[in-house]
């Protein structure tokens, strides 16, 4: 089946026609709800056509459907809690002006600038760069892996769906420090196959790193490594790990819906 067809529509797109996330699509398409076919690689394709009628069919937002879930589902997480602790805000959140108005959406309300109180602690560059944006519009998630496996960087490049998630590779914690330069990772996955990563050296850094404060970090362990992790606020995962993990892990990330938990320490 060719991807590139005007009339066969990727989850994502239809996510941002219908204003829901990826996860909503998912369901609709499970539930039998939404047609949709398989490319050769396994990803979902719905017909343009049944998605414009689903579309003008569904419950509008009026009605009482949150743009980031179902009728009946509770509604999206806001940005403090989503960059928080369990939900609570983190002290640089406390004087903001989405988190004293309670604001659903921080990026509506970024524009105004820090002269109107919001305080843009995550803001870097733009909105498109915000992993709490890109959640809630359904967009790619960003993620940095940091792994000298060679053959593993090929399988993920090739194995990974795009539209789900977004990848930077790095061989050294160096070069992930130059990369998140310019880059946000809701992610960072990295691999305990080297010295500074076993040593927590690495994680410690990245934890700490002002750049990416809310990124979530994960460490890939080879085999007897996981002793070395016991004591460091992080998730760990077999290694060698999968593109199927990867996207779980991101998927688990990009959650907003209110009952989604946010740690993954």
């Amino acid at each position: 089946m060719d991807s590139k067809r005007p009339d066969l529509l990727s989850t994502g797109e239809v996510a941002r026609l219908c204003g829901v996330t990826r996860d909503a699509v998912l369901k609709w398409i499970k539930k039998g709800k939404l047609p949709a076919t398989r490319t050769p690689g396994g990803h979902f394709r719905i017909p343009r056509e049944a998605c414009q009628e689903w579309a003008m069919e569904a419950p509008s937002v009026e009605e009482g459907t949150s743009p980031m879930g179902e009728v009946g589902e509770p509604g999206p997480l806001r940005c403090w809690e989503y960059f928080g602790h369990s939900g609570s805000p983190r002290e640089a959140c406390e004087n903001c002006l989405v988190y004293l108005a309670r604001a659903e959406n921080c990026y509506r309300l970024a524009k105004l600038g820090e002269e109107s109180g919001h305080r843009l602690h995550f803001c870097r560059h733009d909105c498109r760069t915000c992993p709490y944006y890109r959640a809630c519009q359904g967009l790619a998630t960003e993620i940095l892996i940091i792994t000298r496996d060679e053959g593993l960087i090929r399988r993920l490049e090739v194995q990974a769906d795009p539209e789900r998630i977004s990848m930077r590779f790095a061989r050294s914690g160096y070069e992930g420090s130059a990369i998140v330069s310019t880059f946000s990772p809701a992610l960072v996955l990295m691999d305990s196959d080297l010295a500074e990563v076993r040593t927590g050296t690495l994680p410690e850094s990245i934890l700490q790193d002002e750049r990416i404060p809310a990124a979530r970090v994960v460490v890939a362990c080879r085999k007897d490594h996981e002793e070395h992790f016991e004591d460091l606020p992080v998730q760990t995962v077999p290694a060698p790990f999968t593109a199927d993990e990867v996207e779980r892990l991101a998927a688990q990330v990009a959650r907003v819906e209110a009952n989604a938990p946010r740690d993954v320490a």
